[in-house]
C-alpha cells in the first residue's frame, strides 16, 4: 500500500530539491540551468506560497500547486512508475474543477501518465522559460 500524501514543509525542501537535481542530471535533453543549492532556495521560497504535497519520509515524490493559477508546477518523483505520482495528483484534484500544467515537450514520459490522468493537450510553446518547448495540458472534472 502507498503512503498516505501530507503536506511538504519546509524541512522536506532539500530531498525535494535532491530528487529535481538527480531528474536533471539523468536527463539527457534538460539543460542544467540550476545548481541544487539554487534549486533547494526556490523550493524554500515556494514552500509557503503554494499548496506542497509529499509522499515518504523521506519524501519519494513530490508537487507544487499553485492556487491562483490551479496550476500545477512541480510534479517530481525518484521512483517513476510506482503510482506516487498519481497519489499526489489525485490530492491536487480533489474538490477542483480546473487544473493546468505546462509540460517540456520531450518528456513523453510524463504526457502518458497526465493523458491517463485525464489531461488533454490544449497549446504549445516554442520556448519556455528554459528554453524548451512546451505543451500545455488541462483537466476538467
Amino acid at each position: 500500500m502507498l503512503e498516505k500524501p501530507r503536506i511538504g514543509s519546509i524541512d522536506d525542501a532539500l530531498r525535494c530539491a535532491e530528487i529535481v537535481n538527480n531528474w536533471v542530471e539523468t536527463t539527457k535533453w534538460m539543460p542544467r540551468l540550476y545548481s541544487k543549492q539554487e534549486l533547494l532556495e526556490m523550493i524554500e521560497e515556494a514552500i509557503p506560497l503554494r499548496e506542497i504535497w509529499v509522499v515518504g519520509n523521506p519524501v519519494s515524490c513530490y508537487i507544487s500547486f499553485n492556487k491562483e493559477l490551479s496550476q500545477v508546477v512541480a510534479l517530481y518523483s525518484d521512483k517513476p512508475g510506482k503510482g506516487y505520482g498519481k497519489v499526489l495528483l489525485d490530492k491536487v484534484k480533489k474538490g477542483r474543477k480546473y487544473i493546468q500544467l505546462w509540460s517540456h515537450s520531450a518528456n513523453e514520459a510524463a504526457h502518458r501518465f497526465y493523458y491517463r490522468e485525464g489531461f488533454k493537450d490544449v497549446a504549445y510553446k516554442e520556448k519556455g522559460d528554459d528554453g524548451i518547448s512546451e505543451i500545455k495540458f488541462e483537466w476538467y472534472a
